[in-house]
Order: structure tokens, then sequence, then C-alpha cells
């Protein structure tokens, strides 16, 4: 029927566990167990849809039968020493393929690897952030980098929906500077970094009609004290609408001068009272806007 079992207190799907047979929330922590019958149609038979390590990993030992298989993720190394512990397994060859999350992309020298597999590469692509596309490329990027790097050539395949966007295609001629060049331009274009200073501002509160009239009123006296050349976004819903049972607005400013935006903005900060129950963080220079 589609259901979709969203946690309670985030606006995210609960994610299925089959280890203890648990949906749980990666933003909040909530654990629940997994229903016997549907929520919404009462049916008793459902699959689960989505691809993670666990269902990735019983597929494979389906294909390859005969290989040793080790999943490497958050549950698995949840015990002290078990990161390094599986790092110097799969060096000594103990088991044949590792099967991980984005830990297992970066800074690891392992010469016996000659054949990398990523799967549903346009995750990190489609994220709401205008840097999506120069993470897309770091990551598959440093994946590819630990094939062949022993005597045997390397191989590396990627799973994607849109094989010609610009980082996927860079990533796979491993063409840093292309990639560099057309990401640039496409920033001076719109006025993001490096070409411009962006201020990310944070409304939360548990009341929602608190937290937009709040980020309303912030956003007209932050057009009235903002100098020219300063872009001020209306406030909208972030990426992650609610977040530990707080609902969450953001308004964004674009400047090219940081002292321009946040002296007028400290003068708004110190002056405007929020309505009981609503916060306000400011980050300058925002490396992530989720």
């Amino acid at each position: 029927c589609g259901y979709r079992a969203d946690c309670d207190a985030c606006s995210v799907a609960c994610t299925y566990h089959r280890q203890d047979e648990s949906l749980r929330c990666h933003i909040c922590g909530q654990v629940n167990p997994v229903p016997r019958r549907c929520p919404a149609c009462g049916d008793p038979q459902f699959k689960f849809a989505g691809v993670g390590t666990q269902r990735v990993e019983n597929v494979v030992k389906k294909c390859f039968p005969r290989a040793r298989v080790q999943r490497m993720d958050a549950d698995v190394t949840g015990k002290k020493d078990a990161y390094d512990q599986i790092l110097g397994d799969f060096r000594a060859g103990r088991f044949d393929i590792l099967i991980g999350t984005q830990m297992i992309a970066k800074g690891l020298h392992l010469p016996n690897v000659t054949l990398v597999g990523v799967i549903y590469a346009d995750l990190s692509l489609h994220v709401p952030d205008f840097r999506a596309g120069e993470r897309t490329f770091q990551l598959l990027a440093q994946v590819a980098g630990r094939a062949g790097r022993g005597e045997v050539p390397g191989e590396v395949i990627i799973q994607t929906f849109t094989p010609h966007h610009p980082a996927v295609q860079a990533a796979r001629r491993t063409d840093f500077v292309g990639f560099s060049d057309q990401e640039i331009e496409f920033r001076r274009e719109l006025s993001y970094p490096p070409f411009a200073h962006m201020v990310c501002i944070t409304f939360t509160g548990v009341a929602e009609e608190k937290v937009t009239f709040a980020a309303g009123a912030f956003v007209r006296d932050l057009e009235a004290a903002m100098p020219q050349g300063v872009v001020v976004s209306p406030p909208t819903p972030a990426p992650i609408a609610r977040m530990k049972g707080r609902f969450r607005y953001q308004v964004f400013l674009r400047g090219g001068s940081t002292m321009k935006m946040v002296k007028p903005l400290k003068s708004i900060m110190q002056q405007v009272k929020f309505p009981q129950g609503v916060k306000c963080n400011v980050d300058v220079d925002a490396l992530s806007l989720l």
C-alpha cells in the first residue's frame, strides 16, 4: 500500500535493522519494534524498500556463496577496536569482500583491492545543498582510489540514475580540473561561496506557528537593516523540517562581506524577543545547509 514508517519526532523515515528486528530513527535514536501487520492496511506480509548494508550483504552472500563477506557500518563497529580489527583482517586476506558505508571510502590503503562498487551514487547528489555536486565528486574520486593500489590494476563500477551528471563524469575520468572549472563558474554566476559569504539562520521550536511567525518577523527586520548587495532569503522549512520534536525553518544571507552581514545581524539579535520556546541559531560560512 506504500506505507512509510516515519519517526514520530523527526521528518525522516525510520530505518529497518534486521539484526534486532527494529525500526530506528538515525536522527533522534528512537527505536520501535517491527509491527506484525502493516499499520495502514493490516496486511501481515510486507517487504522493506531501500538498500542498506545488511540487504547488500545478504544479496552478495547469495550471489557469491563461497566468498568470505564482512560488513562494516555503525552497527558492526560499535565495539572498541572493531574498526581496526576489520580492516586488519581485510588487509591480511581473511575475507574476500568488504561491504560498508562511506567510512570505508576515505584514506585507506588496501593494496589487495582490485574491484570497487558504489551503490546509489545519487544519494549525495540530490541533497538540497549547493555543495552536493562537489561532495559527490569527492566521494566517488576517493572510493575509486581504493582500487588498484597494488601491482594489479583496479576497476570501479558506479551505479547511478544520472550517469551524465558532470560530477559523475568528472569522477569517472578523475578530472579534478575540469570539474573544478565548471563548478566555479556555476557558483560565480549564482554568487555562492567562494564568491560570496553565506550565513544560515535556523529557527526551531515545538510549535510550528510560533517558529514561522518568529522567522517572518526576523526577516522583515533583516531586510530593513541589511546594506545594499546583501541577499536575504524568505524563511523556508529546513531540508529536515522536524528534528527531535522541534520544527526547523531557515533564512539565508548572501553577501560579499561577512562584516556587512554580521554587524546588523548582531544588532537585531540583541533587540529582538522571540516567542516562548523558539530558539535561533546563526551559522556564519555554514559548511552544511541541512
